[in-house]
């Protein structure tokens, strides 16, 4: 049978991050406004992760706290609640989605961007709201955080929510929500929501986390030459850039996103101490940029391209103008290029030359830790 399900009063609203922007949609649907930000800090906001794994080609550098569960708990902090399917079947997966759709509600679904095509980024963890699924046509209508909404086929979907690279597999995930009838107070969850943030940045359970896990970046830096070769040791510096100041973040290592958060808090809990964190998280902001930077310098014309490639594909995927997916695509051709050139300049390339480079990375390592640790330790005293 071809189903045609779409939800016609659903709104879309593009914004900067896949978690934030899914949940803010789906919260103005049931008329629960939010920002971005808040939306954000209520998951617990910024964090730290060096997460690297043998299958992978290059390590997972996080910025922000990002466990699954922080999604439910932001439900529960506005009065709401919200559980995880899970299936490693395509079918049961498919059919989950179908029956949400069919209950008239749209769909916050997990998914991997290497099989979105307007994305088309290799192993990266993602979330979208599906608001409509026609069979007949083959057509899935997508809410992103681009500034339209898209559309995609049936088994970009499917692909999408069965990929298993590591480490975030979305093995067909959809987070349920159930929302509350009545808007919470938000002063508890707001503090709940500090409080958590503060504690798994300054008193990580393992050592890749938080600021242990800065200081252990820091020490495996000069050694990213012996571990990973060619396009593997391009990848940790392009990996640096992109999940620092771009893949959502807002820039600055989501620093920003969280100072307009902690700064729409000082309101509601009569709080202006929390002002002085706003600042020195704006601060820290600057110094998370400058790192991302380094890691893809105006000295290394080759690096450069590539950020240059990165910031003008993510622009066009935001503004989702005519002909995006197409120019999008044209660049993806441009970075795969530049990026085995930059592979091959990086092994040929003296061990000094090498060495300077990520020399200079280390110390801004060390810069954003000294920043952040002020930062963490200034909103503790607040809060704590």
């Amino acid at each position: 049978m071809n189903e045609k399900l779409i939800i016609e009063n659903y709104r879309h609203i593009g914004g900067i991050h896949c978690w934030t922007t899914s949940l803010r949609n789906l919260f103005a649907y049931h008329n629960l406004e939010f920002s971005e930000e808040m939306i954000f800090g209520l998951g617990a906001g910024v964090g730290f992760m060096y997460w690297y794994m043998k299958m992978m080609l290059a390590p997972f550098i996080g910025t922000r706290y990002g466990k699954t569960n922080s999604l439910i708990k932001t439900c529960q902090r506005i009065g709401g609640d919200a559980t995880i399917f899970e299936t490693t079947s395509i079918k049961r997966g498919y059919e989950e989605l179908i029956n949400v759709l069919r209950e008239g509600e749209p769909v916050f679904v997990f998914a991997d961007m290497a099989y979105l095509p307007y994305l088309a980024l290799p192993g990266v963890a993602h979330s979208i709201v599906v608001y409509g699924l026609d069979e007949k046509e083959d057509k899935v209508y997508v809410s992103d955080a681009a500034k339209t909404p898209l559309i995609i086929s049936i088994e970009d979907l499917k692909k999408a929510r069965s990929s298993k690279y590591p480490p975030y597999a979305p093995k067909h995930k959809i987070l349920k929500i159930k929302y509350p009838i009545k808007l919470k107070n938000l002063k508890s969850g707001i503090t709940d929501a500090i409080k958590e943030c503060i504690d798994n940045y300054l008193y990580p359970p393992i050592k890749n986390i938080g600021q242990l896990g800065i200081k252990k970046w820091a020490g495996l830096v000069l050694s990213w030459p012996k571990q990973f070769k060619g396009l593997n040791l391009f990848g940790c510096l392009l990996n640096t850039y992109i999940f620092i100041e771009e893949s959502g973040s807002g820039g600055g290592g989501y620093r920003n996103t969280y100072a307009q958060f902690l700064k729409e808090s000082s309101l509601i809990l009569d709080e202006p101490k929390l002002m002085d964190a706003v600042k020195l998280f704006e601060e820290a902001g600057k110094y998370w940029s400058e790192l991302a930077i380094a890691a893809l310098p105006d000295s290394w014309p080759l690096l450069k391209k590539s950020r240059e490639l990165a910031v003008e594909k993510n622009k066009i995927f935001e503004e989702q103008k005519p002909g995006a997916l197409k120019k999008m695509r044209e660049i993806t051709k441009k970075s795969e290029k530049v990026m085995i050139e930059a592979a091959e300049k990086l092994d040929n390339s003296e061990e000094e030359d090498i060495e300077l480079l990520l020399r200079d990375i280390k110390d801004k390592i060390m810069q954003v830790y000294e920043k952040d640790k002020i930062a963490f330790s200034t909103l503790n005293n607040i809060v704590g």
